[in-house]
């Protein structure tokens, strides 16, 4: 089971990052929405009832009751709730337009809502709901200049100047594409900044992990490791922890654990080390210690806390007779858990100083009788289905 060690740079996509800063922005606006409009909502109601205005009372209910599940059901497209306080916000807008004949309020809706339509869905957005503002606000002038406006909701108020309603909505439309082109711009700006910051990252991760190929390589010249030991029980670790369902943003970490399993014995002496015969109980012990130096030596490195696990806890095994802690059973990390059976596997099928490599079969043998005391037993499950399938795969081939 050797492939081609491949690494696993957790590099988010831009649009990703973008997508789940405005999905937090629209609930956090809803939430805010929901408290601050209800008492503005209440007296709406308040004084639409004591006036009659029946359809005023059932549409400021309606708009409210709307934002609840909008506000609550976070599963929703981003987009398609964002959609909603726009709509919502175009419905008051044209409520207030109506019952202040155009000046207060309603105008600072229809600045305001092209603004929320760059910032929580994007570019495109925010010049459509520009020219949606215009269209509003222009059908409003239009109704309250003829008359139909006051005809239809408040007699009491005539025909408007129509030379102010055109300064008034020129000026408006002026402030609102100075703003969308200023947000733009600033959009673009920080998302170039963003993939430029990005493309760094990534960079230094390379540059990382190149260096942890190089630690591992540094074993093998030392002949510490078998070689490409580090390289192939790296990549076979990773594949049986997707069939053990680790996260995958853990596999980076696993592969990371895996290159540096054995840096400890670089304080091993080469007398013990490299040793062709049986060790004493006392070289035995202080062979033992290489875990702990592995902790010593990447506890103070915070890119490889995450990687620790396995350098530190793959002796440990599934009764608690392992070492340096004598862990037991789900105590010891996963990573570990998965890593140790990988590890002992290719150390069996490979050449040593004091042994000839097994055959495959006997190697598998010798994971299954252990399961359940030196490994744990799901994990050794996983990793002969995983021979097995590879078996197959190659007969079929």
């Amino acid at each position: 089971m050797t492939r081609k060690s491949q690494y696993l740079v957790p590099i988010e996509n831009d649009e990703a990052i973008l997508r789940e800063w405005r999905t937090r922005a629209v609930t956090i606006i809803l939430y805010i929405l929901l408290a601050v409009a209800l008492p503005a909502v209440i007296s709406t109601v308040a004084y639409a009832l004591n006036n009659g205005l029946w359809a005023l009372t059932i549409t400021v209910i309606i708009v409210y009751l709307l934002l609840i599940p909008v506000a609550f059901f976070k599963h929703w497209e981003y987009r398609l709730r964002a959609s909603i306080i726009l709509a919502i916000g175009y419905i008051m807008a044209v409520i207030t337009l109506a019952m202040a004949m155009l000046p207060g309020a309603g105008v600072l809706y229809l600045i305001v809502m092209p603004i929320l339509a760059i910032i929580l869905i994007g570019t495109h957005a925010g010049w459509i709901a520009t020219v949606v503002s215009a269209l509003i606000y222009g059908i409003l002038c239009i109704f309250a200049y003829t008359g139909l406006l006051s005809n239809l909701l408040y007699p009491q108020f005539g025909q408007l100047d129509i030379n102010m309603m055109l300064v008034r909505g020129f000026t408006m439309m002026m402030l609102i594409i100075l703003i969308v082109a200023l947000l733009t711009r600033m959009n673009r700006f920080l998302l170039n900044a963003l993939k430029s910051e990005r493309a760094s990252a990534a960079e230094l991760v390379k540059t990382y992990d190149a260096t942890l190929e190089g630690w591992a390589h540094a074993l093998e010249l030392r002949d510490i490791e078998t070689s490409g030991h580090c390289h192939r029980v790296g990549e076979i670790t990773k594949r049986l922890a997707r069939e053990t369902h680790l996260a995958n943003g853990e596999l980076v970490d696993l592969h990371r654990g895996a290159l540096l399993h054995d840096i400890g014995k670089m304080g091993i002496p080469d007398s013990i080390l490299l040793k062709p015969g049986k060790l004493t109980a006392d070289e035995f012990k202080q062979m033992q210690e290489h875990t702990t130096y592995a902790y010593d030596l990447l506890a103070h490195i915070p890119y490889l806390l995450k990687a620790l696990d396995i350098p530190y806890c793959h002796h440990e095994k599934w009764d608690g007779s392992g070492y340096p802690r004598g862990l037991k059973g789900t105590d010891i990390p996963l990573s570990a858990r998965i890593f140790s059976v990988v590890d002992v596997y290719d150390a069996l099928i490979s050449d040593r100083p004091y042994r000839p490599a097994w055959p495959e079969e006997k190697a598998l043998d010798y994971i299954k009788e252990r399961s359940g005391t030196e490994f744990d037993p799901a994990v050794v499950a996983a990793f002969i289905k995983l021979a097995q399938e590879e078996t197959d795969s190659l007969d079929e081939s």
